[in-house]
């Protein structure tokens, strides 16, 4: 009720509520509020604050750090998903954008089968052959990591499709503009790894990569049918 019934709704509604420049003071993407982990020193996690269906999610895709190194056990149980080389963690070149879109949907799969990231990749406690041992193994299905990749995939576009039904479009693929300003303190001071036309163009990259439009940010058409979800074309267009 009253105050509480006003923050219970979130912190960007509370701010168009407040006004008085209380907007300029969100941390948000899509209405969801950001996790702990700031962008400017992991340019991943900040590409996939800005993509994911769900708003500032920190486990849309993997994150950063994990793949800095060729021993650290995320970037060696990750081998199969065809990444050779460690990225930095505050590169945003098309490696990071490779890196960020391959792993989105290797994190959705973990979502579809309800597995633990925390158990996963990530960690290298259940590196991915093992997963689709595990999988074969619980359902006498003959699966490989190709098929449980399109499953994630189309995972992703059906989500992308119903934000874009409710509206949602690239405009909403963004980062708050505090993360574009540089870190204050510490052995970062006066720094970031985010450059905005710099994001724009990763987001360009990220698009492609997943057969998105540029403008809208939506599944093409030609995506969907290669998914086998060509039943959703109709409601992808409702959103023009």
């Amino acid at each position: 009720r009253g105050f509480g019934g006003i923050l219970a709704e979130g912190s960007a509604t509370a701010a168009s509520v407040f006004g008085g420049g209380a907007e300029e003071c969100l941390l948000e993407v899509k209405g969801q509020e950001l996790p702990l982990h700031d962008p400017r020193t992991k340019t991943g996690v900040g590409l996939q604050y800005a993509v994911s269906p769900f708003g500032a999610d920190h486990w849309f895709a993997q994150h950063d750090t994990l793949f800095t190194k060729a021993d650290a056990p995320g970037f060696i149980g990750a081998a199969p998903l065809g990444m050779a080389e460690p990225v930095p963690a505050t590169d945003l070149s098309l490696k990071k954008v490779r890196l960020i879109y391959y792993t989105s949907l290797l994190t959705s799969i973990y979502d579809c089968l309800g597995i633990c990231v925390f158990g996963a990749v990530s960690r290298g406690l259940l590196p991915l052959p093992l997963i689709i041992d595990i999988v074969n193994g619980a359902t006498g299905w003959n699966t490989n990591l190709w098929e449980l990749m399109k499953v994630g995939e189309r995972a992703v576009n059906m989500a992308r499709v119903f934000n874009r039904r409710a509206g949602l479009t690239r405009r909403d693929d963004r980062l708050p503009s505090r993360f574009f300003t540089p870190l204050k303190g510490g052995p970062l001071d006066g720094t970031s790894a985010l450059v905005p036309a710099e994001f724009e163009k990763a987001l360009d990259l990220y698009y492609q990569m997943s057969g998105c439009d540029l403008n809208s940010g939506a599944p093409s058409d030609a995506k969907l049918s290669e998914l086998d979800l060509g039943w959703l074309t109709e409601k992808n267009n409702a959103g023009e």
